[in-house]
């Protein structure tokens, strides 16, 4: 306990460390109890921030803040308005066609090779065993004396001339394909294999039909959307415009002395901007490459699949490893054990390696770099807390603790000097 007291003592003795832990806590309480209630404002300063990187750069070219806000703002509209009316209804109608003809055919698909297996494993269990033990035994047996003609036709059983020999060898696979068990044999009523795909395509077609209506049954559903649609715009632009002044007022509120918080936040700053700029256009080069490699090998739902592959690169190594689910599923509905599929498995697999290996790299150079552990554990912990958004800036907040770890041990050491 004397240990934890003193080291308290120290830190609370540095103002600088107090000052950023009180703000990191004020922060972290107002978006954790307020997130719901700011929801609109906290969507636009994200937003704001993300567009003010390209109008710093419009004002290094000598262009005015306004006339880059007007402008930035007029391309934000414009790609919000082709975003909601053009690329969303395409994707919906997809997801439409995907619902109502892919989803009950691979069900069913995967009803039959199901059958199909336990058809194969009941043959094997109730056939190919008591064959292969049975010439086992009979070679074990000794040899018997010779019988006489007459012992042979008394002993020898009569053969029904229809009835089914076993197979030659225990993994002959021709000699079972296409073999039906009567359903004493199967051990399992073949119905069943019916009703569990009847009702598992029932229950996905309903869950597809969900995702693609919106629920308006109250009014309070509306007016949030609508306010959404009419405050978030209207924020992000009078952030944008008033940037200064809005940090002006806030930095009335903290102490003249505060190095150690600006430290962190502009280090903070540089590598998010960074890491969002990267991102976005990891995103958007994945997502194209990866629609024409499928429309190449003319896979269905295209269009929706390359965009949830391009997003999976937000999640770093889960992302892209769940992807590899929806690809193989559907490549196999739709090419089955061909060499079209293997083909479309291995571009895939390019793919993934590219970005890994040589656009993420290239893309993100300037970012910090940090450890798998920690962007999976950032992943897990601000996932938890904020839901996309925690997901989406995970590596970013990693980024601050990692910055407020390498500042706070500096700050002590100066306050050991003194």
């Amino acid at each position: 306990m004397d240990l934890i007291k003193d080291w308290l003592k120290r830190q609370l003795s540095n103002p600088q460390i107090v000052l950023l832990a009180s703000v990191l806590l004020v922060v972290f309480l107002t978006i954790f109890f307020l997130g719901g209630f700011l929801a609109p404002v906290l969507a636009s300063v994200v937003i704001a921030y993300l567009l003010d990187g390209i109008i710093i750069r419009f004002q290094k070219h000598g262009v005015p803040r306004l006339v880059a806000v007007c402008g930035v703002f007029v391309l934000f509209l414009l790609s919000v308005f082709l975003l909601f009316f053009v690329v969303f209804p395409s994707l919906v109608s997809e997801l439409d066609k995907f619902v109502r003809n892919d989803v009950p055919g691979i069900v069913t698909n995967v009803s039959n090779n199901m059958k199909g297996a336990y058809q194969k494993y009941e043959y094997f269990r109730n056939k190919r065993l008591p064959d292969f033990f049975s010439k086992q035994l009979q070679a074990s047996k000794p040899a018997n004396p010779p019988k006489t003609n007459t012992e042979s036709s008394i002993s020898r059983p009569l053969m029904n001339t229809n009835e089914i020999q076993g197979p030659r060898s225990l993994l002959d696979e021709a000699s079972f394909n296409g073999v039906s068990l009567p359903p004493s044999e199967q051990g399992a009523d073949p119905s069943s294999y019916e009703r569990i795909t009847n009702a598992v395509e029932t229950e996905l077609t309903e869950i597809g039909r969900r995702a693609l209506t919106f629920s308006i049954s109250s009014l309070k559903n509306v007016v949030v959307y609508m306010l959404y649609l009419v405050l978030v715009p209207v924020l992000v632009f009078f952030i944008l415009k008033d940037k200064q002044a809005i940090l002006n007022w806030f930095a009335k509120f903290l102490p003249s002395e505060r190095a150690l918080t600006r430290q962190v936040w502009e280090e903070v700053n540089i590598q998010t901007s960074n890491y969002v700029r990267g991102k976005f256009w990891e995103v958007i080069i994945v997502w194209g490459v990866t629609y024409i490699t499928l429309e190449a090998f003319g896979l269905r739902a295209t269009l929706l699949v390359s965009l949830f592959v391009g997003l999976s690169v937000l999640v770093p190594y889960v992302g892209a490893t769940l992807m590899y689910i929806p690809i193989v599923i559907l490549g196999y509905y739709q090419f089955g054990m061909s060499s079209t599929f293997v083909w479309l498995f291995i571009a895939y697999s390019i793919i993934q390696v590219l970005d890994g290996n040589v656009l993420a790299p290239v893309l993100l150079s300037e970012a910090t770099s940090l450890h798998p552990i920690a962007i999976i554990a950032a992943i897990l912990l601000f996932g938890g807390l904020w839901g996309f958004w925690g997901v989406f800036f995970a590596i970013p907040l990693a980024t601050l603790v990692n910055s407020i770890i390498k500042a706070w041990p500096m700050e002590r050491n100066k306050a050991l000097q003194r």
